[in-house]
């Protein structure tokens, strides 16, 4: 009886930990108002246990994040307004390149809880595009 309940409980852990087995490929598009960004950061915030947080930058509208574990995912879009003003005492700025373009883009896009963006990553390789508004 005793090694009966240990199955059990095991069997129940497994669904309560939001492990769906596996691991995504993810990879896809972010647009703002219709445009590709052409810069900034997404990070998948995954859900449940011991899960991490990966990121990956936005280059030319389009992101690509391996190894995904499958299961919910929470997601963060980030712009970055890149300057060259120095910090006192510090090392002399990196050059902006020409043509660097900062997007504000709303800032409930750098919650994971308030974007809206979530999803659910499958096993295997998945395209999951993002378009942001206003």
């Amino acid at each position: 009886m005793k090694r009966l309940f240990v199955v059990l409980a095991a069997g129940l852990f497994v669904p309560l930990s939001g492990c769906g087995g596996g691991v995504a490929n993810v990879s896809g598009e972010v647009k703002f108002e219709g445009q590709p960004l052409q810069n900034g950061r997404v990070t998948f915030v995954c859900s449940g246990g011991n899960r991490p947080s990966l990121s990956a930058d936005i280059k030319e509208g389009r992101y690509e994040i391996a190894n995904v574990p499958a299961g919910p995912v929470e997601v963060i879009v980030e712009t970055f307004n890149r300057r060259a003003d120095p910090v006192p005492g510090g090392p002399p700025p990196a050059p902006v390149p020409k043509d660097y373009k900062y997007v504000k883009i709303p800032a409930r896009y750098s919650n994971a809880k308030e974007s809206g963006l979530g999803f659910e990553a499958v096993n295997g390789d998945q395209a999951k595009n993002f378009d942001l508004t206003p």
